[in-house]
């Protein structure tokens, strides 16, 4: 098979090697499609560190979807054939976040093999515990946002979204527009999405967005005039220091605050302690997800959540290997398709939003 193989940071080579063989109890699947993750474009982003030379190559990539084509010995239930969207987590259920319910968080998580490589590659071989079946109607595409999906419903649960609430998201990637449905299906009354792109900006007001303003354009001072009551939950998707700043500026009292975007490790903001007693600000974090890998499935499977409009680009490997050290802001999400015979290919948007959900 082909593979994406990862050297060291900016170094990732398209090879041949030998197809990975399912071991008992495992499931081979031929990998339809793998979405490229914001962790992949910054561990090969410039400032990495590239000393980090690997002892063995490895093939990155969570986000797939695929078709089961073998099993080993032991498998049931899973028939050569099946559609699936493979979950990436494998907890090892000892450790204290396991025992707690937070399997998500585990601090021994059970490692994928090397040599059975990840979603950036023709082939994977995994669990089928991992594999949740996907409907014939449902593309491979579409499938590959099963994994963000889940993270951001995990995090939607965590903040509380209640009918009713004004809902502001600080930034317009996949993400932002992920959490902009799920909000509205919740039964949110008012949600703004704020970011600089405007293709992105005019995705989300494609997507139901009841307001969207561009913060290259608006200042905060501004922005903050825009919510003269404040927003009863406000998602920064954003890892900036500056809008994390913000985030705290727009929250409404009894608001819930959900740092989602990942900021660099030693960064802080000045933050008012008084300000979270007087208005009772719940800050929550959201990482991952728990046990809601299925549910996104299920989203996907029923057309409620929008996906086919968010991808708006794919890529087969030798172009993975290219676009992951120069992620672009005109595309909100890319996926790598290893049977593509073309380098990219770029979706229409604006048809695909069209479509029937």
């Amino acid at each position: 098979m082909k593979a994406a193989l990862t050297f060291a940071p900016g170094d990732i080579r398209v090879e041949s090697m030998t197809d990975p063989v399912p071991d008992s109890g495992e499931v081979l699947v031929e990998v339809g499609g793998c979405g490229i993750c914001g962790g992949d474009y910054g561990g090969h982003k410039p400032g990495a560190n590239r000393s980090a030379q690997r002892r063995e190559a490895t093939i990155a990539g969570h986000e797939v979807a695929g078709t089961v084509v073998a099993r080993g010995t032991g498998v049931h239930g899973l028939p050569l054939g099946s559609r699936v969207a493979v979950s990436p987590n494998r907890p090892c259920g000892r450790c204290p976040p396991c025992h707690r319910g937070m399997s998500h968080l585990c601090e021994d998580r059970i490692p994928h093999p090397r040599h059975k490589g990840g979603g950036f590659a023709e082939f994977t071989a995994v669990f089928p515990e991992q594999c949740y079946l996907m409907d014939e109607g449902t593309s491979m595409i579409e499938a590959a946002v099963t994994e963000p999906l889940a993270c951001c419903l995990h995090s939607t649960s965590r903040i509380d979204v209640r009918q009713g609430d004004c809902v502001a998201i600080l930034g317009g990637g996949l993400n932002a527009q992920l959490f902009l449905q799920l909000t509205r299906l919740k039964g949110a009354r008012r949600v703004v999405l704020i970011d600089s792109i405007d293709d992105r900006l005019k995705m989300a007001s494609n997507l139901g967005a009841d307001e969207v303003i561009d913060s290259s354009a608006t200042s905060f001072e501004e922005i903050e005039c825009r919510f003269p009551s404040g927003a009863d939950v406000v998602i920064n998707t954003r890892g900036s220091m500056e809008f994390t700043e913000l985030a705290f500026r727009i929250c409404a009292i009894g608001a819930r605050l959900l740092c989602y975007g990942v900021a660099r490790a030693g960064d802080t903001v000045p933050v008012e302690p008084h300000l979270i007693w007087r208005k009772e600000i719940q800050l929550i974090g959201g990482r991952s997800f728990n046990n809601t890998f299925g549910a996104a499935a299920d989203l996907i499977n029923s057309g409620r959540i929008r996906i086919a409009p968010l991808v708006t680009r794919t890529v087969n490997l030798e172009r993975y290997a290219e676009v992951v050290t120069a992620p672009s802001g005109n595309h909100i999400k890319t996926v790598v398709v290893p049977a593509q015979p073309e380098a990219e290919r770029r979706v229409d948007s604006e048809a695909a939003q069209l479509r029937p959900a």
